[in-house]
């Protein structure tokens, strides 16, 4: 072997050896984990065939299809055994005794029977698919006519093909020439001349200028040349005079004496050593130097002198070897760079292991497919690797540390943090250096191990640090935090506790906050008020209710701006500006709701001033704010905008000016410049989704440090690679439904898709295609004559439409990637919607006809009197049909949950209402209820109960109640159905309580069954649909068993009694 690299090369290539993977396994959707083959079509899709059926998967969810004995349109087999990309990105499929093409404009597939099994296909020039079988020949497709053409051997005649047979070991057994096909078949070359329809045989003879042997394993053209392996060699063959020459001791000499040919494999074009090839051999891997017209063993230890089963080449180049029972990459980029350069650990086996999750499920390569695009997918007998390209750029620094409080880096780069098992530093590589833990024993010592906040004075060598419980610890540290070299003398603790005896004492309970301003002062923040420590001693500045100064109560955050203001943020009371020297209040932010910049928050968790001397505001439930100085207002930012929760706990600036944001759903990036938000999670490496206050902190280097759950998550901003690929948009699917709920597939070929009277609901499966964290990925969708806008579905990827009038009208979508890229909008299809037939011309047509022919006095009465029978019989008809597809939007049973029991009953009206009720389990045992009515009755009503029902099942999972009214809102405001709204209660049932959102609907009634009292609950708000950015209030109400809470309309307060007088809400409550 020859390496011609240098050390530095061999650094360099290195790191790409370590290879991470994601799966796709029967646990996931798959129908076998037995995978034999893996294609790409031009749509983006992955399909995946496996001996139990075949598999289509989008990157969100797989679609198995399997045979139909007695359906044509399904595939013929269930056995896959090999797969194929035409020109035209359709993909075909062989199966035991078929190919078969999927249709994808109407999801099904045409069979071409083989009568043998398919061991490989090829299009050739002129667009036919060849397609070579175990021992029935071949077949030529004809694409446009999809005639079939057979091609057996005939003993009789030498024009034929020269064998019936082909095997799967075969890797390319047919490649094209300017004017026709090479095939080599178990028996014989061909030579298959397109013009006349007719074979040329080559057999091996005693004569040099034949072929080395009968069994063709490969084929390859370069160059005028055709490069023919088979088990007793390799062969050269001139095109153009069709000449002879074997290469076996005829240039090729094998440093093991063995030339069988299994493979062909061409080198990487675009470098200095294009137009060589790679040889898989029964003795190891050999490679072709096309300029040096010589060949050389790779004399490495995983390949030399090893029979190789398979190679495959990756779109990089690199070769994926399978070594019966080895799997073997190759890094060939300094290969093909450094001119044949091969360093040692180029070659590297890949190996699964059963600790690591992200390891490959075997080392048995079966097939591969790896496109720019969507990535390199492995296949192998237990599954579907798929090779992970975006490396996770958050990794634990540190971890096992329960109860994980707050985080700090000091000047030096180690890190701090407090736990319940006290306080930590470690260096940058997460050794630790030194542990302050509590001993009753030794006063020298932290309070207790429970530590909560704490802060670092490296003017003063000082570390205080306060106690989850009570009391704080003044550590006189025995080193210099400056350089870390130990003084001659020790630690010291100061212990700091309350006496109700003496007033220059801390106050008692556990430590909220701790500040340390630029004078050296250190606040303190308690539930009873602020505790200020200086060099003059400990002033206490406690809350008292009689005083009214809530201020001082349950501070979350301290900060001083650089302008000198001094602000306060409390968990109760929201945000204050004070004067430190006094702690009076100089101003306190609250609602102003004539004023849309005020400050509307009354739960403050987190302060912070970046280096623009902005002041940033996290708050509890209410999102993000910016203070605005100039005008003392704010811009407020929320789950509307981008943020993953309305509940901030943790704000730090990097080094980019880029604001990271630590919330109750995970770590999100706030753009400060383009106000955008991008949002990481499990996906990304951030396995913890709830942080702390106090948990972020950064590094001089830009690092960044993230306390959440038990560890220390860090992670270099800079490191982050932002995908500009968006995703690829493709619908799979327009289903409709009638009023029985009976399917009917649309084919989608010509771009339209009809829709008859009869079919009421049209549902539309859309993809965004793009692999990389598909979970991330957002949609919205657009429908000329029925949006005002786009409309957001957030990751629903399933639209339905309903109630849509005669006309004609063009759906179109666009999807975002995983770093909120959009693709652009689809190309549109039209939804050409048929009205009944007495309302068609045809119709029209006839009645004038009728009126034409008849006497107008007579004919005009009696026509008025027909019609108005029609339409009155129609118009009965439609209003029977709605309500009784109104019945089926309602669900067909109560669940079980929870030990609940659930009664529901709904009466209509004599026409359709807009009654509504609904339940949805979570798997966190949770369960919504949701109650509504739509104003007004009949098909517009009904419209927006469909709108409502869609409209939940897209709503994100396990998000407070009034959040989902929030998101639903949006959607009923931006399909804008005029005046009609929708009135809804939405409520979510845990154990031991009930979280409430109202909007303009009746009061809830709550029977307490410990005191046999009913409680009349009523919140006030909006219907939906009213206002885009209408929030909605929420309240939580705890529940004992044998409580009873009873949701209703306005129907029953508003029904009569036996007087025919209203019952009135009073009358409901006595009840």
């Amino acid at each position: 072997m020859r390496f011609r690299g240098t050390l530095l090369l061999i650094f360099l290539f290195a790191f790409l050896h370590g290879h991470t993977f994601s799966s796709l396994t029967v646990e996931k959707g798959l129908s076998d984990n037995l995978v034999r083959t893996l294609t790409i079509d031009g749509r983006g899709f992955l399909w995946v065939g496996t001996n139990e059926g075949l598999n289509r998967y989008d990157g969100y969810e797989v679609t198995v299809y399997r045979s139909n004995p007695f359906d044509d349109k399904t595939i013929s087999g269930n056995r896959i055994w090999t797969s194929f990309k035409d020109a035209n990105g359709d993909v075909w499929f062989g199966t035991d005794n078929s190919i078969d093409l999927y249709r994808w404009t109407n999801d099904s597939f045409t069979r071409f029977s083989t009568e043998s099994r398919p061991t490989s296909v090829f299009q050739d020039k002129y667009g036919s698919i060849w397609v070579s079988t175990i021992d029935k020949g071949l077949l030529k497709i004809d694409t446009p006519s999809k005639n079939t053409t057979k091609y057996l051997f005939n003993a009789l005649d030498p024009t034929s093909i020269s064998n019936n047979s082909f095997s799967s070991f075969q890797k390319t057994p047919i490649v094209q020439a300017d004017s026709g096909l090479w095939i080599g078949s178990d028996n014989g070359l061909n030579y298959y001349d397109h013009k006349k329809n007719i074979f040329k045989r080559y057999y091996s003879s005693e004569s040099q200028n034949s072929i080395s042997g009968n069994g063709i394993n490969a084929l390859h053209i370069d160059d005028g040349f055709l490069w023919v392996g088979s088990n007793y060699g390799l062969d050269k063959i001139n095109l153009e005079n069709k000449t002879i020459e074997r290469m076996a001791y005829n240039g090729w000499f094998s440093m093991t004496g063995m030339y069988a040919v299994t493979q062909i494999v061409p080198f990487e074009k675009n470098n200095t050593m294009e137009g060589g090839f790679w040889m898989s051999t029964y003795s190891g891997l050999v490679y072709y130097d096309k300029n040096m017209e010589s060949w050389y063993d790779v004399e490495h230890e995983l390949l030399f002198g090893k029979p190789i089963n398979n190679i495959l080449r990756d779109t990089a180049g690199n070769l994926w070897i399978d070594m019966n029972g080895e799997l073997v990459f190759f890094n060939t980029a300094a290969f093909y760079y450094q001119y044949g350069s091969i360093a040692e650990n180029d070659i590297v086996l890949v190996e699964h292991d059963l600790k690591n999750e992200q390891s490959i499920l075997d080392h048995t390569l079966n097939t591969m497919v790896s496109d720019l695009q969507y990535g390199t997918w492995l296949g192998t007998p237990r599954g579907v690797s798929k090779k992970i390209e975006l490396v996770d750029v958050f990794s634990s620094f540190v971890y096992g540390y329960p109860g994980l409080e707050k985080v700090f880096v000091d000047k030096n780069n180690n890190v701090w943090c407090s736990s319940e098992t006290g306080l930590h530093q470690f260096d940058q590589k997460g050794k630790t250096i030194r542990n302050f833990v509590s001993d009753p024993t030794d006063p020298n010592t932290l309070i207790s191990n429970e530590s909560g906040p704490f802060i670092i004075d490296a003017q003063r060598n000082v570390v205080w640090v306060g106690s989850s419980f009570n009391g704080l610890s003044k550590i006189e540290l025995g080193f210099d935090l400056r350089t870390g070299k130990d003084f001659v003398t020790k630690q010291k603790v100061i212990r700091y506790t309350h006496s109700k005896e003496v007033n220059n004492t801390v106050l008692s309970g556990n430590i909220n906050q701790m500040y340390l301003d630029k004078q050296g002062n250190v606040f303190l923040s308690f539930k009873g008020g602020v505790v200020k420590i200086n060099d003059d001693g400990i002033q206490r500045y406690e809350f008292l209710d009689q005083l009214g100064n809530y201020h001082l109560s349950d501070i979350s955050s301290f900060i001083e701006t650089g302008t000198g203001d001094f602000w306060v943020g409390s968990k109760n009371h929201g945000l204050y500006k004070l004067n430190k020297e006094n702690m009076a209040v100089i101003k306190h932010y609250t609602l102003d709701k004539t004023d849309k910049k005020s400050f509307s928050s009354s739960v403050v968790f987190a302060l912070f001033e970046d280096k623009n001397n902005t002041l940033w505001i996290g708050t509890g439930g209410d999102g993000l704010y910016k203070y605005v100085q100039e005008s003392d207002g704010f811009v407020r930012f929320t789950i509307a905008d981008g943020l993953p929760s309305n509940t901030i706990l943790a704000l730090q600036e990097d080094n980019t000016g880029q604001l990271w944001i630590g919330t109750r759903n995970g770590l999100s990036r706030l753009n400060v410049e383009n106000a955008t938000f991008t949002n990481f999670g499990a996906t990304d490496g951030m396995g913890h989704r709830i942080f702390k206050q106090n948990s972020f902190s950064i590094n001089k280097n830009g690092g960044v440090y993230v306390g959440t759950g038990d560890r220390v998550i860090s992670f270099y901003p800079n490191n982050i690679q932002k995908n500009e690929t968006p995703p690829t948009l493709s619908i799979s699917y327009v289903n409709t439904y009638d009023l029985d709920n009976n399917k009917s597939k649309k084919d989608i070929h010509e771009g339209v898709v009809t829709i008859y009277n009869n079919e009421k609901k049209i549902e539309i499966g859309i993809v965004g295609i793009s692999y990389k964290k598909t979970e991330k990925n957002k949609f919205r969708y657009r429908v000329s004559n029925l949006t005002s806008g786009w409309v957001d579905t957030g990751n629903q990827r399933k639209i339905v439409l309903q109630g849509l009038q005669p006309d004609e009208y063009s759906f179109s979508f666009t999807a975002s990637n995983n770093d909120n890229v959009w693709s652009a909008p689809s190309n549109e299809l039209k939804l050409v919607v048929k009205p009944p037939f007495y309302k068609t011309m045809w119709a029209y047509s006839a009645y004038l006809g009728l009126a034409f022919l008849t006497t107008l006095g007579a004919v005009k009465s009696r026509d008025k009197k027909q019609i108005a029978k029609i339409e009155e019989g129609r118009r009965t008809k439609e209003l029977e049909e709605a309500r009784e597809f109104q019945m089926k939007m309602l669900p067909k049973k109560c669940p079980k949950v929870m030990d609940l029991e659930i009664v529901a009953d709904i009466k209509t009206a004599t026409e359709v209402g807009g009654d509504y009720y609904d339940f949805f389990p979570q798997k966190d045992d949770s369960l919504y209820v949701v109650v509504g009515d739509a104003t007004g009755h009949g098909m517009t009503a009904g419209m927006m109960v469909s709108i409502t029902k869609a409209g939940l099942y897209g709503t994100p999972p396990n998000i407070p109640p009034n959040e989902v009214s929030y998101i639903l809102n949006r959607t009923i405001k931006a399909i804008e159905l005029g005046k009609n709204k929708m009135a809804i209660s939405i409520a979510r049932f845990w154990e031991d309580r009930v979280e409430l959102t109202s909007a303009a609907m009746p009061p809830l009634y709550h029977y307490k069954s410990t005191t046999e009292d009913v409680d009349e609950i009523l919140l006030e708000g909006l219907p939906l649909g009213s206002f885009k950015g209408e929030t909605y209030g929420q309240v939580e109400i705890p529940s004992e068993p044998g409580d009873a809470f009873v949701f209703i309309s306005d129907g029953l307060p508003e029904a009569t009694n036996k007087s025919e007088k209203m019952l009135g809400y009073r009358a409901v409550l006595d009840c």
